[in-house]
């Protein structure tokens, strides 16, 4: 892309910025992303004091004393404690002393209390920035800019990560070419710039501090030129996150084999979305992504890239000689995907520490009455 053709591009895509409607909307976004963010920092600065305060004490042989070492789903758990708690049962003698002879008992219950308000804060946060977003997808992208998405998505490019309709995909003369190559223009900027929040965490956790590594090695050489090993690690990001998404419930309510085949994890991402229905959003985008996704795990003809030939080196394969677009549109499905990830892992979360919380105080309430 040349500069004048990407100054042409840009202008096209600061007329959708400078519309009122869409200055408010990012506005609003913003403002509710950065409160979201304080109290989501607030909560892990708990959750770490917690998780020191416990480590910091001798547990050993307490398991075996309240559970006989059987292998049990953690809602089951949880409820199995709870059910001891209400009765008094004695297997319980060996989790008080500990505690009590810990010292730390009283601060560890005033932490206890101080993440139950953390985390409602932080959801309700949470929850009021998707509605925004959510706001913004169905007031802002109007009929032709949800079509023309499509006819994206059909060849490959998918926007649906999309918050406001940044992308000029209406103005005349903008083609899908233009749209990839905006990404890669002036040394991989818009790239850069679109995952910079996912390599800028702040204390991030070892397995994302390594998809950070693997973003930014990704865009590096997507750069030089090195297209192969760029598919190659986009490849493998797509693969944890599918992994990651289907597993979201997994050994909560029942004890679950891991899933090793691609089919038997996209029909548990099918199942947790069709339990998170009252966002249809994600849905509509996973009915798009997951063929997408499944014919490149085929290598499918259809599909706009030979991953077999790339991940297993079949150097007389024609279809190793792929290009910079190719890995832009694997970037752009891994954004989609990261999407739907993060929204069926955060809400499978706060649905497990909300049934957690309520079966709590329901015990306090019926042990209060029996007492």
């Amino acid at each position: 892309m040349t500069y004048e053709k990407y100054q042409a591009f840009y202008k096209e895509a600061l007329k959708i910025k400078e519309n009122p409607d869409v200055i408010a909307a990012i506005k609003k976004q913003t403002e509710l992303s950065e409160d979201a963010h304080k109290k989501e920092k607030i909560r892990f600065e708990i959750e770490d004091k917690l998780y020191e305060l416990y480590h910091s004490i001798p547990t050993n042989g307490i398991d075996n004393a309240l559970f006989g070492n059987q292998d049990l789903p953690e809602h089951e758990r949880n409820v199995q404690m709870m059910e001891m708690w209400m009765k008094d049962d004695p297997k319980l003698n060996s989790l008080r002393e500990t505690l009590i002879n810990s010292g730390k008992s009283d601060e560890i219950g005033d932490l206890e209390r101080k993440l139950e308000n953390a985390f409602f804060e932080y959801s309700l946060a949470l929850i009021r920035l998707d509605d925004a977003i959510n706001e913004s997808r169905k007031n802002l992208f109007s009929k032709e800019y949800k079509e023309k998405m499509k006819e994206y998505a059909d060849n490959g490019v998918l926007l649906y990560f999309l918050e406001t309709p940044d992308a000029p995909i209406l103005s005349k003369g903008v083609t899908i070419d233009d749209v990839l190559e905006s990404f890669t223009f002036n040394k991989c900027m818009s790239l850069k710039t679109l995952f910079y929040r996912f390599v800028s965490e702040e204390n991030p956790s070892p397995s994302m501090r390594r998809k950070a590594e693997d973003i930014i090695s990704t865009v590096n050489c997507l750069e030089n030129g090195e297209y192969r090993s760029a598919a190659r690690t986009v490849f493998a990001l797509l693969e944890s996150e599918h992994k990651n998404c289907s597993s979201a419930m997994d050994n909560y309510f029942t004890l679950d084999k891991k899933m090793r085949k691609g089919a038997q994890r996209a029909e548990r991402i099918q199942q947790l979305l069709d339990f998170l229905k009252e966002q249809t959003y994600f849905t509509e985008v996973w009915n798009i992504v997951n063929p997408l996704y499944r014919n490149i795990l085929n290598s499918k003809v259809d599909s706009f890239i030979d991953r077999n030939s790339i991940i297993h080196g079949d150097y007389y394969s024609d279809n190793l000689d792929i290009n910079e677009k190719d890995v832009v549109k694997l970037l752009l499905l891994f954004l989609n995907m990261r999407m739907i990830s993060d929204h069926i892992q955060l809400y499978c979360e706060m649905l497990k520490v909300c049934i957690h919380y309520t079966e709590i105080h329901i015990s306090q309430q019926l042990k209060n009455k029996k007492d």
